[in-house]
């Protein structure tokens, strides 16, 4: 059985919803003006902005979040309906607010007598008999008014959800392009397992062979000798933990995973020898994947500076926004950088997984600037 305070509760949250889904609805008004605006410039701005405006108020009016808007073709009949439907919303307020009007034209001339000008009734011309008839249909023609406006609330809500599905059409390109960008991850997690298998090939087990090559020479040394090849030993077995930690490193830093983008890369930055600009702005993202993406771009970008552009100079930028994350990457090396090769092309794909973007600019000469927006879950 309900409780009394559940039956009160019920009441009060009916009234709640009601006023919200009027109030929101009568609210997209404020937004006519922009949102014809931004019918003529979709899907360049003040578009995008109006969308999200859209958005919020119809996940005030029900709860329900919107944080994915339609794609950039349907942002026009998106927001040409949303325009109608708000016109439409202004006449019924205008209408409600007539009636409103009038009807206290009538009620000041029925209690003292005078004349009511929108009529051209004359003094005395209006009792409360007249009052009276004019009250059910005023009262029926109010309901019909707010029943309206909660119809077009309803539809605000369709239109969007419609908008916001993809065609067939656009389905298909999406099978196709996920198809391709899985078939490029798997060619760079297969390139990137290479390079580790190269590092410790070429770093580490070389250290690993040279250090059991002088354990073995301590055996047999006198023991003057074999304090001096231990000294060497232990100087060798820092390097091998040093190397150890830069393939880990390399793979994946904890530290990203713990502290988040900015302390992973002041830790990059601290272990890059040249020069390094770091500019953090916008708010902590709390989308780990994009995270991680933007990470491995600023990475890469590094590496190819120090290794082929014979750079003097690194900047890094992040700017944080409400959906996306920007990356940007610039040395003063020699340019020239080939976005096609193993390591750009690698951090495309991670990139292009996350349904983001990678511009390379080298030109020969320089400089070098690597650019990824990366949108934000």
């Amino acid at each position: 059985m309900r409780s009394p305070t559940d039956a009160a509760a019920a009441p009060r949250s009916i009234t709640r919803d009601a006023v919200r889904m009027l109030g929101g609805t009568a609210a997209g008004i404020a937004m006519l003006v922009p949102t014809l605006i931004a019918v003529v410039t979709a899907p360049r701005r003040p578009a995008p902005a109006v969308v999200r405006s859209v958005a919020a108020r119809l996940t005030w009016i029900d709860g329900i979040p919107r944080r994915t808007p339609p794609r950039a073709p349907r942002l026009r009949g998106l927001l040409a309906l949303s325009a109608l439907l708000q016109l439409v919303v202004l006449c019924i307020l205008i209408l409600i607010g007539a009636g409103i009007v009038v009807g206290v034209q009538m009620l000041v001339a029925a209690a003292t007598g005078g004349p009511v000008a929108l009529f051209s009734a004359r003094p005395g011309r209006v009792t409360w008999t007249t009052v009276g008839l004019f009250v059910i249909p005023g009262l029926v023609l109010l309901f019909l008014a707010l029943s309206g406006i909660g119809g077009i609330a309803w539809l605000e809500r369709r239109v969007w959800q419609s908008f916001q599905r993809p065609g067939a059409g656009e389905l298909s390109q999406e099978v196709v392009r996920l198809h391709t960008t899985l078939d490029e991850v798997v060619d760079a997690v297969d390139a990137e397992r290479r390079r580790i298998e190269r590092d410790i090939h070429d770093g580490v087990q070389q250290r690993v062979v040279a250090l059991s090559i002088l354990l073995a020479r301590v055996e047999r040394a006198a023991p003057d000798e074999a304090r001096r090849l231990l000294s060497g030993a232990r100087d060798e077995t820092q390097h091998v933990l040093d190397d150890l930690r830069d393939v880990a490193w390399r793979t994946y830093p904890e530290m990203l995973q713990r502290d988040g983008l900015a302390v992973a890369l002041e830790a990059l930055r601290d272990r890059v020898a040249m020069p390094v600009t770091l500019e953090v702005e916008g708010p902590v993202v709390a989308d780990r994947a994009a995270e991680t993406a933007a990470y491995f771009v600023a990475s890469e970008a590094v590496t190819n500076a120090i290794k082929h552009a014979r750079a003097s100079a690194i900047s890094i930028r992040v700017r944080t926004g409400p959906d996306s994350l920007t990356m940007t990457v610039e040395d003063d090396g020699v340019g020239g950088a080939d976005a096609a090769g193993t390591g750009l092309s690698g951090i495309a794909s991670r990139v292009a997984a996350r349904d983001g973007r990678l511009h390379v600019h080298s030109p020969a000469g320089g400089p070098t600037v690597i650019e990824a927006v990366i949108p934000c879950g």
